[in-house]
């Protein structure tokens, strides 16, 4: 049975990666990944106010993005996140631990100088880089035209500046996704990844304040996502990665039907730590579905639910709409 499949120009010797998590930003995590028969890894993201506070305080390089409530919600997972330096340090030894290829990831907002820390990452030997914009605008009078012109900012100064395979995480929010993903790919990115999680804080009423809190995926969440692999693969040349919510080879499988190249885990090796049962699982399993419909390999499938996951236009999606409204109240 071939796996094979290739993602931003990478020969992957199957369709699943192992997305940006505590156990890729260790050697001993990324060797355990590539033990269990991953394709590849995404190094644990380091974030854009890391990599500037390099010259200047945490606090100053978060100024730009609010105030309050605000700041705590951008702040909250940067404690836990590695230092400029020592990322490049971990990132230089999981490349030279695996064989796989390795992603390196920054987890950004706007294009400014910290996108000459993109130069380090890749003289380190990732073999790409991943964008995952994580923008939460902050300001009333912006509009989503400036947002999305901030994003394709980021996406052109760091196409200057390297010459590494890039992909940008994106999240589902966009105003018109398919119209600003055609300007992502015009721009020359190699690759998209649907979707980016937002960390989601709760309030403990309590102690009257906020609870920040990991927001694992579910099974069910891979609905949302497979809908837009669906509509964005047709209109796109770069490569699409699906993500949130594969959790075993059933959500592998139905990434694959509607078209993306790969897909992410990242969600399911937290609820089980097994590395190699969560990652062998979902391949055998892969496997044995193939098998059962007798397809050889990837190609023989991939995208061949498209069609039938976006129906006849907008008119089969609105009748099935109603169709599913009318009979739960029957």
């Amino acid at each position: 049975m071939n796996l094979k499949t290739s993602y931003l120009g990478l020969e992957l010797k199957n369709p699943l990666i192992v997305s940006s998590c505590p156990l890729t930003s260790s050697v001993t995590g990324a060797v355990a990944i590539e033990t269990a028969g991953a394709a590849a890894i995404v190094v644990r993201s380091i974030f854009e106010e890391q990599i500037r506070a390099e010259t200047a305080q945490m606090d100053e390089a978060l100024a730009d993005y609010g105030t309050g409530a605000a700041l705590d919600y951008l702040r909250a997972d940067l404690g836990m996140r590695l230092g400029p330096e020592t990322y490049i340090d971990g990132l230089r030894a999981i490349r030279k631990a695996v064989t796989i290829p390795v992603i390196a990831s920054i987890n950004c907002i706007s294009p400014d100088q910290w996108v000459t820390f993109a130069r380090k990452i890749e003289t380190a030997g990732a073999d790409a880089l991943e964008l995952n914009v994580y923008d939460i605008p902050q300001s009333p009078d912006e509009t989503s035209d400036a947002v999305e012109s901030r994003h394709l900012a980021l996406v052109q100064a760091i196409r200057a500046e390297i010459k590494l395979p890039v992909t940008i995480k994106l999240s589902p929010y966009y105003t018109h996704a398919l119209a600003f993903t055609r300007k992502l790919d015009r721009l020359g990115v190699n690759g998209l990844v649907l979707f980016n999680r937002f960390l989601q804080p709760d309030i403990d009423i309590a102690t009257e304040r906020l609870r920040f809190e990991v927001n694992f995926s579910r099974e069910q969440d891979l609905r949302l996502p497979l809908r837009w692999v669906a509509i964005l693969r047709d209109h796109l040349r770069c490569d699409i990665a699906i993500s949130g919510g594969v959790h075993t080879s059933d959500g592998l499988a139905k990434g694959l039907l509607v078209g993306a190249n790969v897909a992410y885990c990242c969600s399911a090796l937290y609820h089980n730590p097994d590395t190699r049962a969560v990652v062998g699982g979902m391949l055998d399993g892969l496997t044995v579905w193939m098998r059962s419909h007798g397809y050889a390999d990837l190609a023989a499938f991939r995208g061949t639910l498209r069609e039938r996951v976006l129906g006849d236009g907008e008119g089969f999606e609105r009748a099935h709409y109603v169709k599913v409204l009318s009979s739960s109240h029957e």
